[in-house]
């Protein structure tokens, strides 16, 4: 519900009583792309967080799901070969830049990565803007990542998985 709420309140910050000819803070297309790449960066990381610390109700909302992909506790071993560190690299560049090709916490935090900076390069093409669009822009892309993060976060926390 806070959630839903405080995207109400950013949703009204874009309507306008009249013109002034000042440029108004809004919600427009391009905040739509960016605060859907953040959301998604949110998201990744609440996933993350889902299988670094409540991995036994994740594994019980998904049965059957793959231990070696998801588990992070057994999944690190992915990127060496035969799932030891003496081996060596499971395949070139394993252990470094393709390291998110071995198991979904290193997917994730590629995703999350790729998606915020996405959203950074995009708004840095925007130009200058006054101090007060920047604090607006601050809050808006907070609330967006935030609710990702709660999406993916927040459901494996409030049931008991005893």
């Amino acid at each position: 519900m806070r959630i839903i709420t405080a995207l109400l309140v950013f949703v009204s910050f874009s309507l306008h009583a009249q013109d002034t000819g000042k440029k108004k803070w809004r919600i427009d297309k391009n905040k739509i792309l960016t605060g859907g790449l953040v959301f998604v960066g949110g998201a990744a990381k609440g996933f993350n967080e889902t299988l670094q610390f409540n991995y036994k109700m994740f594994e019980k909302t998904f049965p059957g799901v793959n231990k070696q992909w998801f588990d992070p506790k057994v999944s690190w071993r992915n990127k060496y070969e035969g799932g030891n560190p003496d081996n060596g690299p499971r395949f070139f560049l394993s252990t470094s830049v393709l390291v998110m090709f071995t198991d979904q916490y290193h997917l994730n935090n590629f995703i999350q990565r790729t998606a915020i900076m996405s959203a950074l390069i995009i708004k840095i093409g925007e130009g200058k803007k006054p101090l007060k669009h920047y604090l607006f822009d601050l809050a808006y892309y907070s609330a967006c990542y935030s609710a990702g993060f709660a999406a993916t976060y927040y459901p494996f926390t409030s049931r008991d998985y005893k």
